[in-house]
């Protein structure tokens, strides 16, 4: 898709000598941690729901109300719903909207990601500010989307946005599927959770502090040992994560494969 820039008219009419007020719209958790982001930050907002502004005319006439308000427009909504919403509500064109998804591109609306997973607790103010926003190149700096914001920010073109998008999935959400896994399956064996935690620390400081070229890999892969890797898998037997570690082990080999 071709990249469209944000209005440049509305970018320059909000500067320092208009601050900028947000509305957000949405009521899960992405929408609870920005607004306790904007409050810890002292930045004006509004909220509103989109279920209950979707359902009649009068919360359409409360969303007018509100965005009458506002000068930037926070879209903290499922991705299928972002493009359908601001077609039914042409009017928030006026303002300068940003959705937060990771793969969306669209020309109703700017994209600010943030680098992040959002648990149903909300954060303390240091680690709301160590989140990196990820924009897409030529529709505007993280200034022009979210002034007042004092993360880092990275751009990206807006066609690599998907596979951007893959990548986080699988690091992050991934990840967890196999650690949950584990502290399951560790309980049944008599273990408590928190035998893992030294463990997963230091999995975490390992691949955070290792020279780029070095792998913390460690385990059968690295050895070749084919013949635990049997075990393991002969174990598992009809687990559906014996599935998951087949393509581990596919995925490593090929990666073997190709490198230099």
């Amino acid at each position: 898709m071709r990249q469209v820039p944000v209005n440049a008219v509305l970018l320059r009419q909000h500067t320092a000598a208009q601050p900028a007020v947000y509305l957000i719209v949405g009521d899960g958790r992405l929408a609870r941690h920005l607004r306790a982001y904007l409050e810890f930050e002292a930045l004006p907002h509004l909220s509103i729901s989109r279920r209950s502004s979707a359902t009649s005319k009068i919360e359409t006439e409360k969303l007018k109300m509100l965005a009458a308000q506002a000068t930037h427009v926070l879209l903290a909504i499922s991705d299928s719903a972002i493009e359908p919403f601001l077609n039914e509500h042409a009017f928030l064109q006026d303002k300068v909207c940003v959705h937060f998804s990771g793969a969306l591109v669209t020309p109703l609306a700017a994209s600010a990601h943030p680098l992040m997973t959002f648990s149903s607790r909300t954060y303390s103010h240091e680690r709301y500010l160590e989140i990196p926003f990820v924009l897409e190149k030529g529709r505007g700096s993280l200034r022009d989307l979210l002034p007042g914001f004092k993360n880092p920010s990275f751009e990206i073109a807006s066609a690599d946005k998907v596979r951007y998008h893959a990548l986080c999935v699988m690091s992050g959400n991934f990840t967890i599927l196999l650690w949950e896994k584990t502290f399951r399956e560790f309980a049944k064996l008599g273990l408590p959770k928190d035998v893992l935690f030294t463990y997963l620390n230091q999995i975490t400081e390992n691949l955070e502090t290792a020279p780029e070229e070095t792998t913390v890999l460690t385990g059968p892969l690295v050895r070749g040992d084919q013949a635990t890797i049997e075990k393991h898998l002969a174990e598992l037997g009809k687990d559906p994560y014996a599935d998951v570690y087949r393509a581990f082990v596919t995925a490593f080999n090929a990666i073997e494969g190709e490198a230099p």
